[in-house]
């Protein structure tokens, strides 16, 4: 009677261990959702950078190719002005 017991209770007992293991332990089911999350962030994260990398290629080539455009953006973000110009500011 005894030896029934233990043994019935032991093999649950076992299961639940490895059901246990099988879910938590590294590399099992917990961490590997965990890793495909990280994965897709990732993905995500070098999409964006590699838009970015393509628009600043982009800018550099403009600046470098097109004088107009140069001018304007060194205009605009340097305030730069061309001899003779006048440049008038008006604050609110």
């Amino acid at each position: 009677m005894q030896g029934e017991y233990i043994r019935r209770y032991g093999l649950l007992i076992l299961a639940g261990a490895f059901f246990f293991h099988i879910l938590f332990a590294e590399g099992g089911i917990v961490s590997y959702i965990m890793l495909k999350k990280e994965i897709k962030t990732i993905h995500a994260t070098i999409k964006k950078l590699e838009k970015e990398n393509y628009q600043l290629t982009e800018e550099i080539n403009r600046l470098q190719k097109d004088d107009r455009y140069l001018e304007e953006v060194v205009r605009q973000k340097y305030g730069f002005v061309r001899e003779g110009e006048r440049v008038y500011r008006i604050e609110k």
